[in-house]
């Protein structure tokens, strides 16, 4: 009840702050806009413009009047319609937050059934053809273990992670391709020790490909003009790659935090 109450105090300032700076910035602009129309209109009924016609002179004393009278009742109208605004506002803004809380408060409710009392040497009474109760079993959460041990692979045969965090704006191409070189030997070498990659296509990338329905979606990606059904013909982008085996170390111990991948290393000197 108090979270309502304050959501609806906080509302209203809102919509009373938002409502008074657009209010205020219209009064301003009709304000500046009545004196330029004001200042146009002055030289034409002054003493010295008396060779104008009747019709002309009439015209622009009513429009003198109007514009005087329009300044009058500027001000107390742009409040009473910003004040209606405002309520109407915080009204609407007032009901959608209660209804989303009402929401909110009646999905958290948990109904727990009360204990059944329990005589010693006698079982809890269960209905007749009751099935019992079933646990939802709460699924773990996939471990980062063997992502930790790629990585770490990568960077003791292939130096992966060294090369990705150094700065190379200081090197100029030829060095960063010589050092590339061998980085790409090392981590070819380690995907081809402990795991067999394949792709998903066979054929070489810029070829025409027929995509059949009923396709694995997590294998291929279509992009483009996709319309209609399957069966799709398009250009390979990109072959892709799926991982026929993974001979990965066994760990040990499963850690959970502050993952090492690669040690610093430390010379002794005598």
């Amino acid at each position: 009840m108090r979270a309502k109450s304050i959501w609806a105090v906080q509302s209203f300032l809102t919509c009373f702050i938002v409502n008074a700076l657009l209010l205020t910035s219209l009064y301003i602009v009709a304000i500046q806009v009545i004196g330029s129309l004001n200042q146009w209109v002055d030289p034409f009924l002054q003493q010295g413009s008396q060779g104008l016609p009747a019709d002309a002179r009439s015209s622009f004393t009513s429009l003198k009047e109007f514009l005087t009278e329009t300044k009058g009742y500027l001000a107390p109208t742009v409040l009473g319609v910003g004040g209606l605004a405002t309520f109407i506002l915080w009204l609407l803004v007032h009901l959608q937050g209660r209804g989303l809380a009402n929401r909110i408060e009646r999905s958290s409710l948990v109904v727990t059934p009360a204990p059944q009392a329990k005589v010693k040497g006698v079982e809890p009474s269960q209905p007749a053809g009751a099935a019992a109760p079933q646990v939802a079993a709460i699924a773990a959460a996939p471990s980062p273990q063997a992502a930790v041990q790629i990585l770490s692979i990568l960077q003791r045969q292939g130096r992966l992670i060294d090369f990705l965090q150094e700065d190379l704006t200081p090197y100029d191409d030829s060095q960063i391709g010589a050092a590339v070189r061998s980085i790409h030997q090392g981590c070819r070498e380690a995907l081809q020790e402990h795991m067999d990659l394949k792709p998903i296509f066979g054929e070489p990338e810029g070829e025409p490909v027929s995509v059949p329905a009923g396709f694995d979606s997590r294998a291929v990606r279509l992009t483009g003009n996709v319309s209609g059904d399957p069966p799709f013909k398009g250009t390979l982008r990109h072959r892709g790659w799926r991982v026929e085996r993974l001979e990965l170390p066994r760990a040990t111990t499963e850690q959970t935090k502050d993952w090492v991948i690669a040690p610093a290393e430390v010379e002794i000197e005598n």
